[in-house]
């Protein structure tokens, strides 16, 4: 790394993972010597918001344009999903947990592990640094970050890795139950009502390429998956519209039930390819499958291998 100030920056439609591992990994850049800060690439979520509130941090930046920056990706690595002015930025470092399609044309520092969170990678570096102590409301924002997008352990990409990690941090916070304190921060975005049907899908959505083919995944977690179904229509006509804009194959908003784990799926465009993945049949641009809680272990890799 270099003197220049580094932004730390995960992908875009931020989520908690995204933004907490670039908070805490700012904060340890700068405690080993970096002028480094945490940037965010759009709006945080409720969650987020709660997660941030409860440990005493405030929101990072909102990055517009990264052009001419030195900057470190947490919580991605394709150039689809980075913030604008991204791929005219200075990339010094990655760290990620998501399938690799990143290329620079010098060596960098690229740290990816097939974990369930980017902040459980961050979590294992900063808990063995000597020249770095993690603070009691450090270790609770990692916590919850690890708790999020491994869906209170229930994703399929979640490993004993991720859960070790978690308990440790959860005796550095004082936390006992960490389902209940899981649930409580899933339950802080887990209700569609007063959004509007952008708000829904752009809460979590992830654009992806496959040779010259783009296409989207959005994903929503509720307790309750009836107020997605109640606005099916209006749901499917807002990917529609992001299909005629972006340029986009398809679209798919993913509707996960935390509960009773399984998602349902609403999907424009060309849904044949849909169908083939997962091999089922579309009602009305919508269906469920039952145990399907990962867009990028349940749902993005049977669409990469349709599509290659």
């Amino acid at each position: 790394m270099d003197n220049k100030k580094i932004y730390v920056i995960g992908h875009k439609s931020p989520d908690t993972d995204s933004v907490v591992s670039a908070i805490a990994y700012a904060e340890y850049l700068r405690g080993v010597g970096y002028d480094a800060d945490p940037a965010v690439a759009g709006q945080i979520n409720p969650e987020t918001k709660f997660v941030l509130k409860k440990f005493g941090y405030h929101a990072p930046q909102i990055l517009e344009n990264a052009a001419g920056l030195a900057l470190a990706l947490v919580d991605h690595n394709e150039q689809s999903q980075m913030v604008d002015g991204g791929d005219q930025a200075r990339i010094i470092e990655v760290i990620d947990h998501h399938k690799i399609n990143f290329q620079w044309n010098e060596p960098i520092i690229f740290m990816s592990q097939p974990l369930g969170s980017t902040a459980t990678i961050v979590s294992q570096r900063l808990l063995v640094a000597d020249d770095f102590k993690m603070t009691t409301n450090l270790a609770g924002m990692l916590l919850s970050a690890i708790l999020s997008d491994t869906v209170v352990f229930k994703s399929p990409t979640c490993t004993p890795i991720d859960r070790q990690v978690a308990k440790r941090l959860a005796t550095i916070v004082g936390i006992t139950d960490l389902l209940a304190f899981g649930i409580e921060v899933k339950k802080q975005k887990s209700s569609i009502n007063g959004l509007t049907a952008a708000q829904v899908i752009h809460s979590d959505f992830k654009e992806f390429e496959a040779g010259a083919l783009k296409f989207a995944i959005g994903q929503i977690e509720v307790v309750d998956l009836a107020e997605a179904d109640a606005r099916r229509s209006e749901l499917l006509a807002e990917l529609d519209s992001e299909i005629k804009t972006a340029g986009y194959a398809f679209a798919i908003l993913m509707a996960t039930d935390i509960i009773n784990e399984g998602s349902q799926l609403l999907a424009a465009g060309d849904i044949a390819v849909v169908e083939k993945a997962f091999n089922v049949k579309l009602e009305n641009g919508s269906i469920y499958i039952k145990g399907m809680m990962s867009r990028k272990k349940d749902a993005l890799p049977p669409l990469m291998e349709v599509l290659k």
